[in-house]
């Protein structure tokens, strides 16, 4: 009987082990001032552990490609293997959310395999100011987590735009609990954080959570798609196709966004390595400044819009380096994740 109690505490215990949501790409260390070992993604949710002065435990977990596993490294009877950065994903797929990148000789510990993945785990420290701060109960609405079914269809792109769509003359109604700026405003990451931008006078915002003092708001506008650059931790402006090949593997996991001309969409056949079967990219030249071939391989989320893209014409995509050079061409194969129309 102590036996069974013990056991449904340990559970109880598990279940109710703290989370934190990180507010922004975050080095996580083999101890509270050690190396760094991976960088964890922006807006991504970790078990958190035991806490030292200005760090906290956390446990990385999630799925990398089986052939990234390396030999024994310390204590840990594996490791990432190669000279490059490793994806760590949310699931055993290619289009799963990416939650980390680990860096090469990282120790880790193995829990399952599934075909061709592995799901990992390991023990590592950061920073406990990354972490978003606790949400009062006073204030919170339920818009936090689930946006407004207006702001929704607002940001739904429609299937056939008209130009009223590309650029509304107004943006949805406000809603009931929206308030006015009452002056110009700084606009900061968390409660006495560094700004990150500005609200004008008379701007509409809608509160969805509060914290001694500071309010948390949600704002409709509309921006330039084309004068966006990733958030993404592995971002490099300056990154060129020549880069790549002079760094095939030391550059995988990097995320790249170019300028390029599209020749148009290929499927893959047996002669292209680095491919699954069959699997859609988009050939291009580029980036601006090279003349270099790329191959961008196509998600099915971004088919529709790939087919879309007329030959010879010129857009701004996205990606993450699959490998910096591919056989038999010696083309980068980069992993495409948005199109975007200069």
């Amino acid at each position: 009987m102590r036996l069974l109690r013990s056991l449904v505490l340990l559970l109880f215990a598990g279940s109710a082990a703290a989370q934190g949501r990180l507010a922004r790409a975050t080095d996580a260390r083999a101890t509270p001032t050690g190396a760094t070992i991976a960088t964890l993604e922006p807006r991504t949710t970790w078990r958190q552990g035991p806490t030292q002065r200005s760090a906290v435990r956390v446990t990385i977990e999630g799925w990398i490609d089986a052939d990234r596993l390396g030999g024994r490294r310390e204590a840990f009877a594996q490791s990432i293997g190669g000279a490059g950065l490793v994806r760590l994903r949310a699931a055993p797929r290619t289009n799963a959310q990416v939650l980390a990148v680990l860096a090469p000789r990282t120790g880790v510990r193995v829990l399952e395999r599934q075909g061709g993945w592995v799901r990992i785990r390991r023990e590592a420290w950061v920073s406990r100011s990354a972490f978003e701060p606790a949400r009062e109960a006073e204030g919170v609405s339920a818009r936090a987590t689930t946006p407004p079914k207006a702001a929704a269809a607002s940001a739904a792109p429609a299937a056939a735009p008209t130009p009223a769509a590309e650029a509304p003359a107004a943006g949805p109604a406000p809603s009931p609990n929206a308030m006015r700026a009452s002056t110009a405003l700084d606009l900061a990451s968390a409660p006495g954080a560094d700004r990150v931008g500005a609200l004008d006078k008379d701007a509409i915002v809608e509160p969805i959570a509060r914290s001694r003092g500071w309010v948390r708001i949600r704002v409709d506008a509309w921006v330039p798609e084309s004068l966006l650059t990733p958030a993404d931790s592995t971002y490099a402006a300056g990154l060129r196709a020549i880069d790549l090949r002079l760094d095939p593997t030391g550059l995988v996991g990097r995320t790249v966004r170019w300028t390029v001309q599209v020749v148009g969409l290929q499927q893959a056949d047996a002669l292209r390595k680095g491919f699954r079967p069959d699997e859609p990219y988009l050939l291009a030249l580029g980036p601006t400044g090279e003349n270099a071939v790329l191959y961008f391989a196509v998600p099915q989320s971004l088919i529709a819009e790939a087919k879309a893209i007329r030959p010879m014409s010129r857009v701004i995509l996205t990606g993450t380096v699959r490998t910096g050079r591919s056989d038999p061409t010696g083309a980068p194969i980069i992993d495409l994740r948005s199109i975007t129309r200069p």
